[in-house]
């Protein structure tokens, strides 16, 4: 089985020296990779430098820091290669600057202001391109109100095959997840080897073999 997955945050560039970023750091996707590796699943990873530790060696990294970045590399891989199961955990930019500047800005300036506008939805491009794959996406918002409503939604919208769905209050004393199918099964997982346990269990239920008519649940 070939895996594919993005892991960490994408930045854009201010100028030369400033970029705009989020807080995340990449250790679910990385956890997931070296989980599925020592499973010997093929895996690719696509992630951040900034949140490269040691890694099994079977495992392909493909290092990008901005979105453009990812969004180009992402693009390449996914034209050139067949993954069997696509894991988009990255924490993509969801605008981006109207135009970046050249050297450093000054900062003596009394007021600095940024045009934003929004950026390309990645999770829509993977999609597009894999239509064959099994799609995981990650959902994140910031109370667990409305999270799972807004995440179904996203994953009929994105015709992925599951969403993990993440609140930022239960990610800062611990790791909490709901993963949720297209039936809206819902488990819930407490840790991150929890997580990977139930994502290899789905994925190993739904190959092989790949016949287009594989079917599997949370409840299975």
């Amino acid at each position: 089985m070939r895996i594919l997955i993005s892991a960490g945050p994408t930045w854009i560039k201010i100028d030369d020296i400033r970029i705009i970023t989020n807080i995340f750091t990449g250790r679910t996707g990385l956890f997931l990779a070296e989980e599925f590796a020592k499973k010997r699943r093929k895996v690719t990873l696509l992630i951040n430098p900034h949140c490269i530790k040691n890694l099994p060696r079977n495992i392909k990294v493909i290092p990008f820091f901005y979105f453009e970045e990812l969004k180009s590399k992402l693009e390449k891989e996914l034209k050139n290669n067949f993954y069997d199961v696509i894991i988009h955990t990255a924490s993509v930019s969801d605008y981006k600057l109207k135009r970046s500047f050249k050297g450093k800005v000054s900062s003596g300036k009394k007021e600095f202001i940024l045009k934003l506008t929004p950026a390309p939805k990645l999770i829509k491009i993977i999609r597009r391109l894999t239509k064959d794959s099994f799609l995981i996406q990650f959902k994140l918002e910031i109370k667990r109100e409305k999270l799972i409503k807004e995440a179904f939604k996203s994953l009929k919208e994105n015709k992925s095959d599951l969403v993990v769905a993440n609140a930022l209050e239960d990610l800062k004393p611990g790791y909490k997840a709901f993963v949720i199918d297209k039936d809206k099964n819902i488990k819930e997982v407490n840790s991150r080897k929890e997580l990977f346990q139930t994502l290899f269990r789905l994925t190993t239920l739904y190959f092989p073999p790949r016949d287009g008519n594989n079917q599997f649940n949370l409840r299975d």
